[in-house]
């Protein structure tokens, strides 16, 4: 976390968080496969797979994607129906069909290349844009965002709810939140300390690198791969949460690894009519909005 940041308000409007899915796929042009290129306003992923579903008549689990887009925003994304009952085109006030493609196979989570992000500031005081600029452009510490844990973080609570009664059976896609929750939670924790000693963006002997940067555990089975310090650090979150550890084995994921860093792409900072524009692309998987509170102290308007 940066000192001396200025501060703002981000999401005051709706079209003040834009955000383009850039996906790379060479479509075969045939198959039994349906893909559409939305653009959602205020719906989040689940209200498109549920309008999708009802009006092309298919299961839910039939309706593909590959990354769940925030709902206060104005979003372009890719969704697969696998063989849709009719070709006509849906009609809902927050969403529009800007593509359709057919293809062989269906979509698939983290199929898609990043995010192109387009991030309006506003009521900002304090700042000086070329120092801004500077550090949208440098790395910044990669923490799974607080959209991952749900308001005020109630998806940790619950989590841990289900782990603390046992693990019943529920609901796959609850699960699967209740994992994904646990997992990036307990990244954070790793990247935190890391942070707090002022190693998150250095390599350490016995780290195991992604693309030159150091990287923390995605828990699952398996031996954890890292030595010395990074090593003794995963270990004591291994004792901290045993729980929360064997939990994630047991539902039967392995040991995974995901970066520390991530460096914005093509990140430039604009003025326009008093407001300041923060555009970046970002890899799969990284949160926009910790990129923009590594340089500005941020109030969101909350709906």
């Amino acid at each position: 976390m940066q000192s001396h940041r200025p501060k703002g308000v981000i999401r005051e409007r709706i079209e003040d968080f834009q955000v383009n899915e850039v996906l790379d796929c060479d479509f075969a042009g045939e198959g039994e496969h349906l893909y559409l290129q939305v653009e959602k306003i205020d719906l989040n992923t689940q209200d498109v797979q549920d309008i999708l579903s009802q009006h092309y008549r298919v299961p839910r689990l039939d309706v593909s994607y590959a990354g769940l887009k925030d709902k206060r925003a104005i979003a372009q994304q890719w969704f697969s129906i696998r063989l849709p009952k009719t070709s006509s085109t849906p009609r809902h006030p927050c969403l529009k069909i800007l593509m359709e493609r057919t293809h062989s196979r269906k979509l698939r989570i983290g199929s898609h290349r990043g995010n192109q992000f387009n991030i309006v500031i506003r009521q900002l005081s304090g700042y000086d844009a070329n120092e801004l600029n500077r550090r949208l452009r440098s790395p910044s510490p990669n923490y799974f965002g607080p959209q991952r844990f749900g308001r005020d973080f109630k998806n940790i609570g619950r989590a841990l709810h289900w782990i603390e009664r046992g693990r019943p059976r529920i609901e796959r896609n609850l699960r699967y939140r209740h994992v994904t929750t646990m997992r990036s939670y307990l990244f954070n924790e790793v990247l935190a300390e890391r942070v707090r000693t002022g190693t998150w963006n250095k390599m350490l002997c016995g780290d195991v690198p992604i693309n030159g940067y150091p990287t923390g555990p995605l828990w699952g089975r398996g031996q954890l791969p890292t030595l010395g310090k990074p090593g003794e650090i995963e270990d004591s979150l291994r004792l901290k949460h045993k729980h929360v550890c064997e939990a994630l084995e047991w539902v039967g994921l392995r040991q995974d690894r995901r970066a520390l860093s991530m460096q914005p792409e093509d990140a430039t900072v604009k003025e326009i009519d008093d407001v300041l524009s923060f555009e970046f692309f970002l890899p799969r998987g990284c949160f926009a909005t910790v990129v923009v509170d590594e340089c500005v102290e941020t109030d969101e308007v909350l709906q």
